[in-house]
């Protein structure tokens, strides 16, 4: 019978291990290189950039939202919890060292055959010393272990840090809402009354015979659509005010004011797109997919090294004596040591599983960072878009609102010196309720462009 070579069996078991390779990174390209739309003239977004809107109360509300939005204040206790994960997970990187004491009193039975003459029956041991369990880190597995949870919390740190962008994005996107939607409720207000004392001077001709019931119907029912769109503006400024107030933490019945006159035209900054290189590097939520990233790598290899043998120091050293008084004496002291190594053989394909879990993970997580470049780069052209055709719009919308007021204050006059008659003034107070409308959506519109571009270049944030 052959005898097995102990050296081969011990390179074989290690070449188990060696068989796995390691994951290879996943590469990671810049979508383009260049945006296809022009950037604006100005400076990329600083890390204060809703101050550049010039706006006391949204610089209030974003500090309140800052203080008391709950997604964030939940995001900071992801963020602390990883980081205590970390000290957690370090730990292994280290012997474990324990404190033992015990007391133990035994008294034989003199009816087992065993009470022989002259040895006492009972027993009192105190035994008092520590022991030692170091798991020696020869593949690095714990090294690994304590890579991925600093990954994670990195990670984490990104991710309070893009919620507390996306926070402030969306208290100034709020804000904006609300403020159209006043300007739009008051509009649809003045065009309601126009289109009732117009339906007045109507009805009236028409019960004078001067004109027939046709134009009556026709604004009655215009009358009554006038209403019920002044009714839709109040729910729509109910639930924009509803949300700002739950964003920054406010009771519902708080009222969100402004000792500043309403504003159709509003103090706009003109941010920059900058350079499709520093998008990478400017936006915490791409920092974030790139540490769990680098997290599951570390896994992964934490994974491969399973396959290795395990190799533990356990130690022991105190004193035992019976009875207690002799406890620390030289003759009472123990001590042990015992190396043990741990091969694994077979454990129904546990491990293969456990990579593959691994290297699975390593694949969502690129494709995660992969999805969040598009994303970033796809949010900024999209925005550039927005920008330049709002921009368009907001002049025509200017010049529509210059023709109509010019046009209410001619027929003003006209009716006063009795050449027009009130319809005139009516329908061209309508027309003017219309224009303003039609303008206060747009400039607030490319507001909120500008926000979005502000938040898609990443809020003045830097790793």
């Amino acid at each position: 019978m052959h005898r097995v070579n102990k050296k081969l069996l011990i390179a074989a078991l290690l070449l188990v291990g060696c068989a796995h390779e390691a994951a290879v990174r996943p590469d990671g390209q810049l979508p383009v290189s260049e945006f296809s739309q022009a950037s604006q003239v100005g400076k990329v977004a600083d890390a204060e950039w809703w101050k550049s809107f010039n706006d006391p109360v949204l610089n209030d509300l974003v500090e309140r939202a800052i203080k008391a939005n709950p997604d964030l204040a939940i995001a900071q206790a992801h963020w602390r919890e990883a980081r205590a994960n970390v000290a957690a997970v370090n730990s292994q990187l280290l012997p474990r060292v324990d404190a033992q004491a015990s007391y133990q009193s035994t008294r034989t039975s003199a009816n087992t055959g065993r009470d022989f003459p002259g040895m006492p029956r009972r027993f009192d041991t105190l035994t008092v010393g520590g022991q030692v369990n170091w798991e020696i880190d020869l593949w690095d597995k714990n090294k690994l272990n304590s890579e991925s949870a600093v990954a994670e919390a990195v990670a984490a740190g990104y991710s309070v840090e893009n919620a507390k962008v996306s926070l402030i994005a969306e208290v100034a996107r709020l804000w904006f809402a609300v403020q159209s939607a006043r300007i739009d409720a008051e509009c649809l207000s003045d065009e309601f009354k126009a289109r009732y004392r117009e339906m007045e001077i109507i009805e009236k001709a028409v019960n004078a015979g001067l004109l027939s019931t046709d134009p009556l119907s026709s604004v009655q029912l215009a009358a009554a659509q006038a209403k019920l769109d002044e009714s839709n503006a109040a729910r729509r400024l109910a639930a924009y005010e509803t949300a700002l107030r739950a964003l920054i933490g406010a009771p519902q019945s708080e009222k969100i004011t402004t000792t500043a006159p309403q504003k159709t035209k509003k103090d706009r900054p003109s941010f920059s797109a900058g350079i499709p290189s520093q998008l990478l590097l400017s936006r915490p939520d791409l920092a974030a997919a790139s540490a769990r990233l680098d997290a599951a790598m570390s896994r992964e290899g934490a994974a491969r090294t399973d396959f290795y043998p395990t190799v533990t120091l356990n130690g022991q050293l105190g004193w035992q004596a019976d009875p207690a008084s002799k406890i620390g004496r030289g003759s009472s002291g123990f001590w042990s040591l015992m190396p043990s190594v741990d091969i694994p053989l077979f454990d129904g394909d546990r491990r293969e599983a456990q990579l593959e879990v691994a290297r699975s993970r390593i694949d969502s997580a690129g494709a995660e960072w992969r999805k969040a470049v598009i994303n970033a780069f796809r949010e900024v052209e999209v925005t550039l878009v927005d920008i330049k055709e709002l921009e368009v719009e907001v002049k025509l919308a200017e010049r529509v609102l210059e023709a109509v007021t010019q046009r209410l204050e001619n027929a003003k006059k006209r009716f006063a010196v009795g050449v027009a008659d009130e319809r005139e003034v009516v329908i061209a107070t309508r027309d003017l309720a219309l224009a303003r409308r039609t303008h206060a959506d747009l400039e607030f519109e490319i507001c909120q462009a500008t926000v979005r571009l502000a938040t898609a270049t990443g809020g003045g944030w830097k790793k």
